[in-house]
C-alpha cells in the first residue's frame, strides 16, 4: 500500500479567477468519492484550521481552459470531469488551498497544479474513518454526504472526455 502525504504549499497563490478541474469515474459515484475523502481526511491536518481532526476534501487541478483540462485527462482512466472557477467555490462558502500529494515520497503527476476544496472538518472527536465500526462509518457518511454533494455540483454540468484525439464532447 502506497504512504500518501499532503503538503500545504502556501506559496503556491490560487486565484479567484482560476478554473479547477474535478475528475469523475464513469458512475460519478459521490457517496464512493466520500468514502475516499473520508479515508484521506486525516492527511489534510496538514492544513492550517484543521490540525486537530483533518479535513474533508474534494481533489481538484488548475486548468486554464477545457482544451487544457482535456489534455491533462488523456492519461488518466477518468471518463467524466467537471469545471469550476475558484472565485464560485469560494463565494459557496469552501476555502481553497494549494497542496501536493506525495505517494512514497514522489509527488503525482500534475502535482504543480493540484488543489484542494475544503468541504468540511473531519468531525471533532471521531476516529479516524477506517477505524470506525460500521454503523459509525455509516454515520459519518450521513452527516457529510448533503455537504459534499453540494460541493460536487459546484462542478456541474458534467463533462465528457472523448477519445484519444483530447477533443471533448
Amino acid at each position: 500500500m502506497a504512504t500518501r502525504r499532503v503538503v500545504y504549499r502556501p506559496d503556491r497563490a490560487v486565484s479567484d479567477d482560476a478554473q479547477l478541474l474535478v475528475r469523475f469515474g464513469r458512475d460519478a459515484d459521490e457517496a464512493q468519492a466520500l468514502r475516499l475523502a473520508l479515508v484521506v481526511s486525516p492527511l489534510y491536518r496538514a492544513v492550517p484550521g484543521f490540525e486537530r481532526a483533518g479535513a474533508v476534501c474534494v481533489s481538484a487541478f488548475v486548468v486554464a481552459d477545457e482544451t487544457d483540462a482535456a489534455a491533462l485527462l488523456l492519461d488518466t482512466t477518468w471518463g467524466h470531469y467537471g469545471l469550476a472557477t475558484v472565485g464560485t467555490l469560494r463565494e459557496a462558502g469552501y476555502c481553497v488551498v494549494a497542496t501536493d500529494i506525495e505517494e512514497d515520497g514522489e509527488l503525482i503527476p500534475h502535482s504543480e497544479r493540484h488543489v484542494d476544496v475544503v468541504v468540511c472538518p473531519y468531525p471533532e472527536g471521531a476516529a479516524p474513518y477506517d477505524q470506525l465500526g460500521r454503523p459509525d462509518r455509516r454515520m459519518v457518511r450521513e452527516q457529510l454526504v448533503t455537504p459534499y454533494a453540494k460541493a460536487l455540483r459546484c462542478f456541474d454540468p458534467r463533462r465528457e472526455s472523448s477519445d484519444q484525439d483530447g477533443s471533448v464532447q
